[in-house]
């Protein structure tokens, strides 16, 4: 089992930045202290042994939600050292103690990881999601009606989801392929003990719920449905493919707006224009996540329509869209409502659409 676990690190060009000339450049590893984050490090620090080349550096974030965190970190610290792994801790410093989300503590956690990445030349920093996670993703987000799309679940490659700051930063799932009983096995057999984080036996998050209803289901059933996520994953990298080929081939940028001729969008099908609106939608704007559903559903009807509206400019999540002349289609930052400023800086960076829409590698992972 410790060789095939290793596969997934030693695909071709999982660990070289391709904008770095070839060159290797330091992997990072995101490692909490759980089973799945400590059982990456000590594989990685096994592989590094083989490969000269590979530099690693790992990080904990401490949100300050738990008063043993700090302790769970240090102990994070103590095994990476005897691995020989550079560590280093980030905390969340935060100015009031009310409640919080999910949501807020996955975006805090984010914006650490990219200025920690930043500081210490990371392109990529590898996250220890497994066959579970990707099991228990699909289950939310079948509960809650996600489109085949989403339904793919967590991809083996994906931009950091906080911009400009995480605008360099990679993210990295080497694990996809393994479950969670198997990097286990796999510390079990190196001696390596983990911290389990009371949180995720507590039945107020969606997730915990789903880990319960998997544990329920028959091996067959979960097979199934990977077999399914493995289908709809290669739908929606050839997808994003389309997309990023349309923006990188047809796309006009300037400054403060970018711009295509209408006639290409039958270039492409329907997901893929969808998803190419929706990442120049918020290349324009800044927009943090992606505009909502209806929203952007109203605006792709608009395009095909030739509505008359898109000659003054609709907008959406920040952004305006507008025709242009000569028949093109027009992206820009929507003025600032009354009484708001102009935004931060940064906001109409082009390269977004393309992070964004940048086609992934899944080769490795389907074992």
């Amino acid at each position: 089992m410790r060789a095939a676990l290793r596969y997934p690190f030693e695909a071709e060009g999982e660990l070289r930045d391709p904008g770095a000339g070839g060159d290797t450049r330091t992997l990072g590893l995101a490692v909490s202290g759980g089973s799945d984050s400590l059982a990456m490090l000590a594989l990685a620090a096994e592989i590094r042994t083989h490969d000269g080349g590979l530099s690693l550096a790992a990080v904990t974030v401490d949100h300050g939600l738990r008063p043993e965190a700090a302790a769970e970190a240090d102990e994070v610290g103590r095994i990476c050292r005897e691995l020989g792994v550079p560590h280093s801790i980030v905390r969340w410093e935060r100015a009031d103690t009310g409640a919080v989300s999910q949501a807020d503590a996955r975006r805090a956690r984010h914006l650490l990881l990219a200025a920690w990445a930043a500081a210490h030349d990371v392109g990529q920093i590898a996250l220890a999601h497994t066959r579970d996670d990707r099991l228990e993703t699909f289950l939310m987000r079948a509960r809650q009606g996600s489109g085949w799309y989403g339904l793919a679940g967590l991809m083996p490659h994906a931009p950091s989801p906080v911009w400009p700051q995480g605008a360099a930063l990679r993210l990295f799932r080497p694990l996809l392929a393994f479950t969670r009983e198997d990097l286990r096995d796999d510390l079990r057999a190196r001696g390596i003990a983990w911290i389990d984080d009371p949180s995720n036996a507590a039945d107020r998050f969606e997730r915990v719920r789903m880990r319960r209803l998997l544990a329920r289901l028959p091996p067959a059933t979960k097979d199934t449905a990977i077999r399914m996520m493995d289908r709809l994953a290669e739908m929606r990298t050839a997808t994003a493919s389309a997309a990023f080929e349309l923006l990188s081939r047809h796309v006009d940028q300037h400054d403060s707006t970018a711009s295509l001729p209408l006639d290409t969008r039958t270039r492409v099908g329907p997901e893929a224009w969808r998803r190419f609106i929706e990442a120049m939608v918020m290349a324009a704007g800044g927009a943090g996540i992606p505009p909502r559903g209806e929203g952007l559903a109203r605006l792709l009807n608009l395009i095909a329509a030739h509505d008359p509206a898109l000659q003054r400019g609709v907008t959406l999540a920040g952004a305006k869209i507008r025709f242009g002349r000569g028949a093109v289609l027009g992206f820009s930052r929507a003025p600032p409502r009354s009484g708001q400023g102009a935004g931060p800086a940064g906001q109409r960076d082009w390269e977004r659409a393309a992070r964004l829409l940048q086609p992934t590698n899944l080769g490795p992972l389907w074992v």
